[in-house]
């Protein structure tokens, strides 16, 4: 049955594959857009989303541009979405988030990403007047419960959670305490969804500047820089240490698992309206930050990229050049070298592995990922 979906997060990269699949599947999609520059806020959208593939103009018809931010208020918001669009909405997945991670960032973060969430949560219960209000799915992160839950992180919201990465983790597990407190008052049915790394596909060329390809694009830079200041003598040896343990898992999961999982556990008829459902979508065999280390040097034909342990920079200390590539990489370093496993039993109940079995992310698929991200710089160098 077709519905009529709001998204936030739509031009972003999981938003615009779930906007995509979404459309594609033929519901009524109400993007919530931040004006920017000189293009409407219209054509932004259809920018994401088409680029994640072709959709026919009557398709692409049901996708509505709403002006906005998640950090308005529900009120503006509302007033927005009645401007463009009189019927009832049957769902409303808030994707949007920042990523910032360093401390002086909190007061943004906080705005964005637990307030922002909050504004959202009172917008579900704003609309549809005195009807049922919209299904509330929130997309979280995998790694919002911070190191003291890694072995492995369960699918539910434990009390006291402290030791977190980052701000961003912070950020993602109070957000996430408020969708439950929504759901725990009865105010909002809720689904909250945790996928691990997110990375492409060989069959699509959207591309994402986060998570894993920020350290595949620091990588690269570190190898033109030393080939443009050694020259013609360069043979590929950066001599470069990064944090990293080779031995460790690394939870990559690819753009269309994660979005196949999301959708089948929104739509069955088995979630549970009276608790707060939650989900790890992650990789239940991922690679290792071995196998990962390897697809990257052999994309980027560099060697001498070492991995070490953090402690390893207390007795040889880091030269100029390590010291500005792991602070640029420093967001996704805690992840390349904790042991860091994740519970999928709740998935699993309702999303059998032989329905969606688990992705196969090896040295050739990470080959091809790699390949089609750096092939964006080929045609600027």
């Amino acid at each position: 049955m077709a519905k009529t979906i709001f998204i936030t997060g739509a031009t972003g990269y999981v938003g615009c594959h779930l906007a995509h699949r979404f459309l594609a599947d033929g519901h009524t999609v109400l993007a919530l857009v931040r004006p920017k520059n000189k293009q409407s806020i219209q054509a932004r959208i259809e920018t994401a989303v088409t680029e994640v593939g072709p959709l026919a103009p009557e398709t692409l018809a049901n996708l509505i541009a709403i002006p906005g931010t998640v950090e308005e208020s529900a009120d503006a918001l509302a007033s927005s979405i009645r401007a463009r669009f009189s019927g009832s909405i049957d769902e409303l997945w808030h994707s949007a988030a920042i990523f910032n991670f360093k401390e002086r960032e909190r007061p943004l973060v906080e705005a964005t990403n637990i307030e922002g969430t909050r504004h959202q949560l009172d917008l579900a219960c704003q609309l549809n007047a005195a009807n049922t209000p919209p299904r509330f799915f929130y997309i979280s992160t995998a790694y919002c419960l911070g190191s003291q839950f890694n072995d492995p992180v369960p699918e539910r919201i434990p009390d006291n959670v402290t030791g977190f990465r980052s701000i961003y983790e912070w950020s993602k597990h109070n957000a996430e305490r408020l969708v439950d407190q929504y759901q725990r008052d009865g105010r909002l049915d809720v689904a909250i969804f945790r996928p691990s790394i997110v990375i492409g596909t060989p069959e699509t060329e959207v591309l994402c500047n986060s998570g894993y390809y920020q350290v595949l694009t620091e990588c690269r830079r570190l190898r033109t820089l030393l080939e443009r200041h050694v020259g013609d003598e360069f043979d590929g040896n950066v001599q470069t240490r990064l944090q990293g343990n080779p031995s460790s898992p690394l939870n990559l999961v690819p753009i269309d698992f994660v979005v196949d999982g999301m959708v089948q556990l929104a739509h069955c008829n088995q979630l549970d309206s009276q608790k707060t459902n939650l989900f790890n979508i992650v990789n239940e065999q991922p690679p290792t930050v071995k196998d990962v280390h390897h697809a990257l040097v052999t994309s980027l034909e560099m060697t001498g990229l070492k991995l070490v342990h953090p402690d390893h920079f207390a007795t040889e200390p880091m030269n100029s050049i390590e010291k500005k590539i792991n602070r640029r990489i420093a967001f996704q370093a805690p992840y390349m070298h904790e042991q860091i496993h994740f519970a999928t039993d709740a998935f699993r109940q309702l999303v059998p592995r032989h329905v969606l079995p688990p992705p196969t992310v090896d040295l050739t698929y990470m080959d091809q990922v790699n390949a089609i991200f750096l092939s964006q710089f080929d045609d600027v160098s």
